[in-house]
Parts: structure tokens; C-alpha cells; sequence
């Protein structure tokens, strides 16, 4: 923990927040393409026939189903931006030093081995991750560590949850040693791109530079974000 007056940033209140605007956005992307079609469905089985009715149900049943995939795939990742800024210049007020100085990338975290989602979010805390030859260094809200290679016991990556229904993402497990020689784990998730799938292919890409880091101490350079991974 850091032992500043500085606010927090990844905050109770800002993660319900974003989850109760996003999940309003997603449910009004069903529900107003679904009754919306069911209105015109009945004035045309009314005036025009069944036919023309029926057709106009599966048309609004598929712009919900459209309107539900869009909003999957794009708004829940619409305050990302904002809170990287954010937190980047939070941290730079209380350490004197911008860790968004693209050698680090910007993540979400979780303690343990799969995702265990509190306040509503899969992530515990965000940050960046910064890797040197020999150590890996998480600066987050209000988690801050550092592992050397010698403590990293394994490194994989792997869907979790039920896509569409409680999907948690594409994310990576890091095994550890602390320094009683406990093992220990905790979860990462690229949150950089504007769809599910760039932040899918960019947890890919960090997940790849990770376990060549752990297995040769080699650091690859971290992709330009305005690229989208």
C-alpha cells in the first residue's frame, strides 16, 4: 500500500459506476430494438399479414441480438482510456516519476489462480507492468510489487468464464515464490484496445513476452497502443 494522501483512482464507487453505465447502455441496446420491432411486427400483422409480422419479430430479435454483441465487444471498455490517464497521473504525483513512459503496459490484476470478481469488476486493481532483465515490477492504485525471474515459477494464459454470460476474459497466470518458498499466483489482463478482440490479442502478445521473459530474461519492446494491438 502506498502511504499517501493521494486519492485512489480504481475506486469502489468508479468501478460501480462504469458497471451500472455499461450494463444501462447494453440493456437499452436489447430492449429498445426488441419492443421497438415488436411495435412495427404488430402494426404489420395488423394492416399487412402474418407474413410480414412474422418476419419483423425475427428482425427485431436479431438487432437485439446485434445491439447486445456490439456492446460485448465495445462498451464495456469505454473508460479504459480515461483511467489510464488517470491512474498514470495519480502515480506520478505521489512516486515524481510517470510510469506510462512506454516501456510498461497497462494492466488489470487479480490475486490467485482464476478471476474471483469483487465490486462487480474482474480486477482488483490496475497498473502498469514493466519488465527488466531480471525482475517483473507491477506499479497499481494501491498494489505495488516486484518479482525477480528466480521466483517465477510458471507463466500460462486461458479463457475464463462463459463467454457472452459471465465471460472474464482472456487472462494470464503468473505462479510465484515468495520468500519462504510459498507458492502464490495472481491473474493479469491486457486493458488496452478498443474491442474485446484487441484486448484479447493484446493479452496474447504481453502473455508471450512474459514467458519469454521467464524463461530467458529476455525483454522484448512493448507495441505502440495508438497501433492497436
Amino acid at each position: 500500500m502506498y502511504d499517501t494522501p493521494e486519492p485512489e483512482v480504481f475506486t469502489r464507487s468508479f468501478k460501480l459506476k462504469g458497471t451500472l453505465v455499461t450494463g444501462g447502455l447494453t440493456l437499452a441496446l436489447f430492449v429498445l430494438p426488441f419492443f421497438g420491432g415488436m411495435g412495427v411486427a404488430a402494426l404489420l400483422g395488423k394492416y399487412v399479414g402474418d407474413t410480414a409480422g412474422a418476419i419483423a419479430v425475427f428482425g427485431a430479435i436479431g438487432l437485439s441480438l446485434l445491439g447486445t454483441l456490439l456492446a460485448y465487444q465495445y462498451v464495456f471498455l469505454w473508460g479504459n482510456a480515461g483511467l489510464r490517464q488517470g491512474l498514470a497521473a495519480a502515480l506520478e504525483r505521489r512516486t515524481g516519476h510517470n510510469p506510462d513512459d512506454g516501456r510498461a503496459y497497462f494492466v488489470g490484476w487479480a490475486p490467485g489462480r482464476s478471476v474471483n470478481p469483487k465490486d462487480m469488476e474482474t480486477d482488483h486493481d490496475v497498473g502498469f507492468l514493466a519488465m527488466t532483465p531480471e525482475r517483473i515490477v507491477f506499479l497499481g492504485d494501491t498494489v505495488h510489487f516486484e518479482l525477480l525471474r528466480s521466483q517465477v515459477l510458471s507463466v500460462t494464459s486461458s479463457m475464463q468464464g462463459i463467454p457472452l454470460l459471465f465471460d472474464f476474459g482472456y487472462r494470464i497466470t503468473v505462479e510465484w515464490l515468495d520468500d519462504y518458498g510459498g507458492a502464490n499466483a495472481f491473474t493479469l489482463e491486457r486493458r488496452e484496445g478498443g474491442s474485446r478482440t484487441q484486448v484479447r490479442r493484446g493479452t496474447r502478445h504481453l502473455a508471450e513476452a512474459l514467458r519469454q521473459w521467464q524463461q530467458t530474461g529476455i525483454v522484448g519492446p512493448v507495441p505502440d497502443r495508438s497501433a492497436n494491438p
